[in-house]
């Protein structure tokens, strides 16, 4: 097969050589400028330079090695819209840009479920949020094809109001209303529109303060029903069968949870890793097989009682030099392991990775001991800049 790859995931998670063979397939890796270092030093590296992938600038310029492509492989949430859209334009075997989109674009995505009854939060056009009455509580302006809380705004009626009267364009977002509560994120595997392995987790604080400058965890916890069938409905109102998923809802005070949003993608951070503590299953290794191959992955019983969580502290909000007080031992009876970074600044870009933060790690045990552990470490390690 001759494979095409547009490459953004750090490879050390990915681990495309694991999966496809140089030796058998000839296979190419488009790569934005800067990240194409982690790449084994025989790839075919082509460096495409701009800022992002955009479908049609690589039509245009890669014809001659894309006309004859098996496969165009993307799993980066920010690349599978322009994936898709090479795969039609050359009729490539593959996710289209009409089966993606109410996966990637969040009005689309609250509209279907809102014509299917999902529970979730009340959204509005920012003009009609504008023209409507006033409305008590609060509320957030988000972009509709953002990740990572990037570019999210939270405040009350006047606050939002505010803010779309200086948006430069209001079809690139969308307002909703705000529930307080307890973040959940749901990561598995679809096969035929039933989940083949399934992991239901919270998070210790949320994406959103994350964004702010927050530390960031997330914890595993058992199962429940109501998890695999707000996941499985949805899914399936969004047109989506196959492939993995990371789904996200609020649990709010009365127990009831509200959908969010989900993507058609490995979840960042440590999700993969904790999955696969968990579950014996590589995400992104099964992620790779299907595109390629179509093969869905054999799932195994959950492997032991054991629970996982992760943790992860910002950067993007450095600017100078900091300090860092962690003492490992402390946490030794629960910490798998971690990672300590001095003089990391990503300069405002938003990134969970381990090597753009100043402190992250991966915890076990029961349910409780894992989030007492990371909300003790956000207790007591605290990151200081130094002016």
């Amino acid at each position: 097969m001759k494979i095409i790859v547009l490459h953004r995931i750090p490879f050390e998670k990915i681990r495309y050589d694991q999966i496809i063979d140089s030796r058998l397939h000839e296979v190419y890796y488009f790569c934005l400028p800067g990240h194409s270092s982690d790449l084994p030093d025989d790839a075919n590296v082509i460096i495409v330079n701009n800022d992002t992938f955009l479908a049609s600038e690589l039509i245009e310029r890669y014809t001659s090695l894309l006309v004859d492509a098996d496969r165009v492989i993307s799993r980066s949430e920010y690349d599978l819209i322009e994936a898709a859209k090479i795969r039609e334009f050359f009729v490539i075997p593959g996710d289209t840009p009409a089966e993606i989109l109410p996966l990637r674009n969040k009005w689309t995505m609250r509209y279907r479920c809102k014509q299917q009854g999902i529970p979730q939060p009340d959204f509005w056009h920012p003009l009609e949020f504008i023209q409507g009455p006033q409305r008590e509580g609060k509320f957030l302006l988000k972009p509709r094809a953002e990740a990572s809380s990037n570019g999210i705004q939270v405040g009350d009626y006047a606050a939002i109001k505010q803010a779309i009267f200086a948006l430069k364009d209001d079809e690139t977002m969308m307002v909703e209303e705000f529930i307080d509560g307890v973040i959940y994120h749901f990561d598995g595997w679809l096969n035929k529109g039933e989940p083949l392995a399934f992991v239901s987790s919270h998070y210790i604080r949320d994406c959103l303060s994350f964004s702010g400058g927050t530390p960031l965890g997330s914890v595993q916890v058992s199962t429940e029903a109501a998890h695999v069938t707000l996941v499985t409905r949805t899914l399936a109102a969004l047109g989506y069968e196959n492939g993995s998923f990371h789904f996200e809802a609020i649990k709010d005070a009365s127990g009831q949870f509200w959908f969010l949003e989900t993507a058609a993608r490995v979840g960042g951070a440590g999700v993969a890793e904790t999955f696969h503590l968990r579950t014996g299953l590589n995400l992104y290794h099964a992620d790779l097989r299907y595109q390629i191959y179509g093969m869905p992955p054999v799932c195994v019983p959950l492997l032991n009682g054991v629970f996982y969580g992760w943790f992860v502290y910002p950067a993007h909000r450095l600017h100078s030099d900091y300090t860092l007080s962690f003492s490992p031992a402390n946490w030794s009876e629960n910490l798998l392991h971690y990672q300590c970074n001095a003089g990391i600044c990503s300069k405002g870009t938003i990134s969970y990775s381990p090597d753009r933060s100043p402190l992250s790690g991966v915890v076990f045990g029961g349910q409780e001991q894992i989030s007492q552990t990371i909300e003790s470490i956000f207790n007591v390690c605290t990151v200081v800049e130094i002016s």
